[in-house]
């Protein structure tokens, strides 16, 4: 059986350039650009964020419309919104891990000497939710 030939990745094609190789190879890149944002665009081709594929391409010479700044600054706050809400559902998910129930009782404060559980039943915690 023949093996594979490993091609390189497409995706790691401009890791790790310095910023004067990118900004050859932006000059290039930017003349061939048909879409309408450039800055995401470049930000997706040379795998930077946001605010510093626009700050190096206005580094570069290339003008950017005060509406592509706006969206810019947008899909920054929108960013920045999602990896808040990603961490706050992470952190109730890792609380409600830590939350121990079964099927009568929805927290379970402990165990008697015996084994059998003790704590707040389904319904007395429906109720102080509702209180709540």
């Amino acid at each position: 059986m023949a093996k594979k030939k490993k091609r390189k990745s497409k995706k790691k094609e401009f890791w790790g350039l310095t910023r004067e190789e990118r900004q050859q190879a932006a000059i290039s890149w930017v003349s061939e650009y048909e879409g309408d944002n450039i800055v995401k665009a470049y930000s997706k081709k040379f795998r930077l964020n946001l605010k510093n594929s626009m700050k190096e391409l206005s580094s570069f010479g290339f003008t950017i419309s005060s509406e592509e700044r706006a969206e810019i600054k947008r899909l920054i706050d929108i960013q920045k919104q999602e990896k808040e809400n990603k961490k706050r559902k992470k952190e109730a998910r890792e609380l409600q891990d830590l939350i121990e129930s079964d099927e009568t009782l929805a927290f379970i404060a402990g165990y008697t000497e015996g084994g059998a559980p003790f704590g707040i039943k389904h319904e007395e915690m429906q109720e102080i939710e509702n209180e709540d």
